[in-house]
């Protein structure tokens, strides 16, 4: 897998988005790497490659937002293909809403979880960033999910997604399941169990773990 890794970041470093589209889409057609492969060894590392932006380069925002906007195309161009997936799986697993707290505007790893949750026969209502924590209400009681994952990747807001988890274990049903992700929980997993959260998942083997009913 570093070998593909390494040939995309050549790419991927020069923000080359018409080469990066294009060798991802070529390897999933060609069968070189699944979905979950090129997401979780070549784009997720890739992500993390974006993060660290350094006070001595005055350039760094612009870039980080350019890298991103590469990988969203990937997600976006590919989303056919995970369409197919999952009808081919055939297997319904409950229905799950991802979103992330009002001012948490990181949502690319949600979105890749949102892929990998539908390939796996759960039926997804992707909210996405900064969503206001009343909405989050208002969808919880339409919708009526099995389970709703939160993801912070900024730790200010771990504050937020906690009053979120509450409201959501005072008003809603007990059966809820209450998934968390992002790199705030990672670097703090006391507060996962502390916020009254069900399970940490960050990864396709987390997803295809609670499909079997483990960990939960």
């Amino acid at each position: 897998m570093n070998k593909h890794y390494d040939e995309f970041m050549e790419l991927f470093s020069k923000n080359l988005k018409d080469d990066c589209v294009t060798w991802s889409m070529e390897k999933i057609r060609e069968g070189i790497l699944t979905i979950p492969e090129l997401y979780s060894g070549v784009l997720v590392p890739a992500l993390y490659s974006i993060d660290d932006c350094p006070d001595d380069n005055p350039g760094c925002i612009w870039d980080e937002h350019v890298k991103t906007s590469i990988i969203r195309t990937i997600i976006e161009v590919l989303y056919p293909t995970v369409i197919d997936l999952a009808e081919k799986e055939g297997k319904k697993n409950g229905k799950i809403v991802l979103t992330c707290p009002e001012r948490e505007y990181h949502e690319i790893g949600l979105r890749m979880m949102a892929d990998f949750f539908q390939i796996n026969g759960y039926q997804v209502v992707y909210i996405g960033s900064n969503t206001p924590r009343g909405q989050i209400w208002e969808v919880i009681r339409s919708e009526k999910p099995d389970y709703v994952g939160i993801s912070v990747t900024d730790y200010y807001l771990l504050s937020e997604a906690k009053k979120i988890i509450e409201r959501i274990r005072n008003e809603c049903s007990k059966d809820i399941r209450i998934l968390l992700g992002g790199q705030a929980f990672r670097k703090n997993p006391h507060t996962v169990e502390e916020f009254g959260g069900d399970l940490y998942i960050e990864s396709y083997d987390d997803v295809l773990s609670l499909g079997k009913g483990e960990g939960i």
